[in-house]
Parts: structure tokens; C-alpha cells; sequence
């Protein structure tokens, strides 16, 4: 393939979030899926899958403010629970709801001590005030609840396959022509993939391609009106690559071609999108992931190969 480096850097373009309402006197043609993969539509999510698109930094400062948060919330509640009884006034620990408590300080610790099962030393609580074990009760509760939860987020994080996800490169371009074969004279879209990484190898690695038409209805918006399977080897199996060195993924325009019938000039005014993906399973992780670009019409060069 002339003029493709599969290890150039992928443009960044921003993103455009309301891809389906997106206005048609806007001049420039909006994607479905960005250069680098992202999705360029907005969808409802919930608020776990946002949370693990943030960045580490983000996670951390989650992770610790809501243990921090927990432990202040019932330091309050307990510290308002024994100026209320007026327990801290009590010389007699067995009269106190708290024993050994008399300070903002002092309930802060007993919060965190309990929560995390550390040891009261000479902190602890008595059966002077129901209400004081009703809250102790309702914080053991929330601790266990917001550790799994929070270890949960972490451990998410960490099996994600997104990095693995990067380290797959498409070329910049597509081509449009004809192959080395010299018994095969049909023209042939192909796309070069490549995966950078030389240790973490995949397995049932495979690929989809899909050419996606736009339109645009009577409220003037751009919407999506069809999309269609592109075959790139499913009879022959060659959908199913081995990403040990860099390959060339290849769609005959023939008769079934949704490319059919496009001249070169007809396919610099086209009005479509073709989305590629790769599926792969990390050997070392057993996470599934995928791979994704697109190419648009004026991304597609005609006469190369």
C-alpha cells in the first residue's frame, strides 16, 4: 500500500457527541466513529461504566474521598449523638454512649476505627444509647457496601483492556485498487491493520467491516438510513488474522459490494462511512476488546495499492 505508515500517529479530531442531530448546512461531514474509535453519538450510561472511562488520577481521588467522606459523615452523626445526650459530660464510662469520646476528634477516629475494624483501644461503644448502635449498625453496613464497591471500580479499572485497545494501528488511508494477484482483475478496497505490541499476542482475532450510509430527513437532520456488512474473506476464513506482522484486509468489489457500481468521482461526493473492527481476546488477561476506525469517502484513495 503506497503512502501508508501504519505506525503514524492517528489524528485527533474532536469529537461530536450529537452526531444524530447534527444540522446538514454544517459544511463538513460528521463521523459515526472517530479516527482513533470513539463512538461519536450519545448515549444514556450509567454512572459505573463513566466512572471507569476516567483517568487514574480521577479513580484515586474517588476511591479516597469516599472512604474520607464515610468516615467524616458518621464522625458527625456520633459526635452529635453524645453532645445531644450529654454523655461526654458523664464521668462514668458505663453511662456514656461512647465511652472515652469527648471531642470532634475523638468520634473521627471511632468512626474510621470501626468502619475498618481496627481496634477501639480505650474508644468504645456501650448500651447507654440505642440510637448510637443503630448507627454504628448502619455504618458496618455502608462500609461494606462502599469497600466492595470502590475495590470493584479498582479492579474494573484495571482489567480493561483499553491500552491493548490503542496499541492497534489502521492505516490513515484506504485504497482502491487492484491486488498482486495477477489473475484477479476486480478492483479491491484494502485496509492495512497492524498490532504494535510484540509480547501480548491475541487470540480469535477477527475482523468486521461495514459501510454505513447517511441521509438526511425532513427536520433537516443527518441520520443513519442503512448500513451493510462488507465481506472481507468470511467464506475463506481470512477474517480471522494473525497480527504477527502488519496485514492488508481485503473487500472485492464485485457484484454484491455495496461499492458496486462507484466510479471515482461518484465516491469523492459520497455520502457514507465505512466503520472497521477488530475483536481480540489478551492471552494474558482472557479480556475481549475491540478495535475500531472508520474511513470516510475523501479518505479513500482511488487507483493505489
Amino acid at each position: 500500500m503506497h503512502n501508508n505508515n501504519v505506525t503514524e500517529k492517528i489524528s485527533r479530531r474532536p469529537l461530536l457527541r450529537n452526531f444524530a442531530w447534527k444540522r446538514s448546512r454544517d459544511p463538513v461531514q460528521t463521523r459515526l466513529i472517530s479516527k482513533h474509535g470513539t463512538c461519536n453519538v450519545s448515549f444514556c450510561r450509567n454512572w459505573f461504566h463513566i466512572i471507569i472511562e476516567y483517568s487514574w488520577r480521577r479513580i484515586l481521588l474517588i476511591f479516597a474521598g469516599g472512604f474520607l467522606t464515610s468516615w467524616c459523615l458518621f464522625g458527625i452523626l456520633y459526635y452529635i449523638i453524645i453532645k445531644t445526650t450529654g454523655s461526654e459530660e458523664s464521668t462514668d464510662d458505663g453511662k456514656r454512649c461512647i465511652a472515652n469520646v469527648h471531642t470532634f476528634g475523638g468520634a473521627f477516629l471511632f468512626s474510621l476505627e470501626s468502619q475498618h475494624t481496627i481496634g477501639y483501644g480505650i474508644r468504645y461503644m456501650t448500651d447507654a444509647c440505642p440510637m448510637a448502635v443503630v448507627l454504628l449498625c448502619s455504618q458496618l453496613i455502608t462500609g461494606v457496601f462502599l469497600q466492595t464497591l470502590l475495590t470493584g471500580l479498582v479492579i474494573a479499572k484495571v482489567l480493561r483492556p483499553k491500552k491493548r485497545r490503542q496499541e492497534i494501528r489502521f492505516s490513515t488511508r484506504a485504497v482502491i485498487g487492484p491486488t498482486d494477484d495477477e489473475n484477479d482483475s476486480e478492483q479491491t478496497l484494502m485496509i492495512r491493520v497492524a498490532d504494535m505490541q510484540n509480547n501480548l499476542y491475541l487470540a480469535e482475532s477477527h475482523v468486521r467491516l461495514y459501510m454505513i450510509r447517511m441521509g438526511v430527513n425532513k427536520m433537516g437532520q443527518r441520520q443513519i438510513i442503512d448500513m451493510k456488512d462488507m465481506n472481507v474473506g468470511y467464506d475463506n476464513g481470512w477474517d480471522r488474522i494473525l497480527l504477527l506482522w502488519p496485514m492488508i484486509i481485503k473487500h472485492k468489489i464485485d457484484e454484491e459490494s455495496p461499492l458496486y457500481g462507484y466510479t471515482k468521482d461518484a465516491l469523492a461526493s459520497g455520502d457514507f462511512e465505512l466503520v472497521m473492527t477488530l475483536e481480540g481476546i489478551v492471552e494474558a488477561t482472557g479480556m475481549t476488546f475491540q478495535a475500531r476506525t472508520s474511513f470516510l469517502p475523501e479518505e479513500i484513495k482511488w487507483g493505489y495499492k
